[in-house]
């Protein structure tokens, strides 16, 4: 199968191309070479820009193409119409935060409520407006391609070359060992689903010609087995304080941002239920998932051959950390 990729050398594009080509197809690159440009050398490489730059893609043929960075719906309505004709299933990579969550239930799925934005007009995806904007996203290849088309709603993903450090942080720190925050209860669920594993979906559905809306978001397991998952990995000698206090957290961390990196994948018990999203029928169309022992592994793996510092961007210092573990054990602060 010759499979055309938008974008494909970031992280979840990087292991969908590592897939296909370990399945045999052609793989034909579609994107500007200012990201890990050197990647798949043995690949065909045609380089143009989505807003505006399309040109190298008229007057080719391929089976299927995989967006892998369409965020602004004005882009990817272009790229939509100019395959049409061209390419016979458009596959899109969305993202759960389409979902209104302020509606979301426990366990929800694809028929979940959507967000919506009150200017549709805003192009500026980082940040409130990236899920509404996925949703246009996905309605306009929706509209160009009414049948012909999958789209996959993804979670938070894991593995080697994440770039974005949110599980990469808890493995690592409980790697290194001691006693450790671990925010929360143990019981509370997290969910994030291993690039390999949506990379093998992904380039299945393709072959299959699979069309429709799935979540692919991971299983959901409890934060007290993800962690002790990772200490099996590590073979450390982590122990965990759980700290259940929002209030702690949010005097501590200045700013909603530097909560987020401080303490990624972290919800309040009220918000528990994003991690709780269901993914039964992409399992049922063959989605399969390895256990979080293996993806603590190889993520320990790939961190042993990354420069120091390189990428680190989420997890609590070790200062910070103890001042933490200090109130909650101190009486007189909390």
């Amino acid at each position: 199968m010759r499979i055309l990729f938008l974008g494909g050398t970031q992280f979840v594009g990087r292991h969908m191309v590592e897939a296909a080509l370990s399945r045999g197809h052609t793989v034909t690159l579609f994107n500007r070479g200012q990201t890990h440009a050197e990647l798949f050398p043995e690949v065909e490489k045609l380089r143009g820009d989505r807003d505006g730059g399309l040109q190298a893609l008229e007057g080719r043929r391929w089976e299927a193409v995989i967006d892998v960075n369409g965020y602004v719906p004005r882009l990817v309505r272009a790229s939509a119409e100019l395959l049409r004709g061209s390419v016979d299933h458009y596959i899109f990579i969305s993202t759960g935060s389409v979902y209104d969550f302020n509606r979301f239930p426990p366990g929800g799925d694809e028929s979940s409520p959507l967000e919506k934005l009150e200017d549709e007009t805003t192009e500026e995806y980082h940040g409130p407006a990236y899920g509404g904007l996925k949703v246009l996203c996905e309605k306009a290849v929706q509209e160009v391609y009414p049948d012909q088309r999958l789209v996959l709603r993804l979670g938070v993903v894991a593995g080697p070359h994440d770039p974005t450090d949110r599980i990469t942080s808890w493995v690592r720190r409980v790697a290194r060992g001691g006693e450790m925050l671990a925010p929360g209860a143990p019981e509370r669920p997290i969910q994030y689903i291993d690039a390999r594993d949506l990379a093998n979906f992904t380039i299945s559905a393709a072959e299959k010609g699979l069309a429709g809306i799935f979540n692919t978001t991971g299983e959901v397991q409890s934060w007290g087995c993800f962690l002790e998952a990772c200490k099996q990995a590590s073979h450390s000698d982590a122990f965990f304080t759980w700290v259940d206090d929002d209030l702690l957290f949010q005097k501590s961390l200045a700013s909603e941002q530097e909560f987020n990196t401080s303490l990624p994948m972290y919800v309040s018990a009220q918000e528990a239920h994003v991690w709780t999203m269901n993914s039964d029928k992409a399992l049922a169309q063959g989605l399969v998932y390895r256990s979080t022992l293996n993806t603590a592994r190889d993520i320990l793996a790939w961190e042993k051959t990354r420069p120091a510092g390189e990428g680190r961007r989420a997890g609590l210092s070790p200062e910070l950390e103890q001042k933490l573990l200090l109130s909650w054990r101190g009486p007189e602060l909390r």
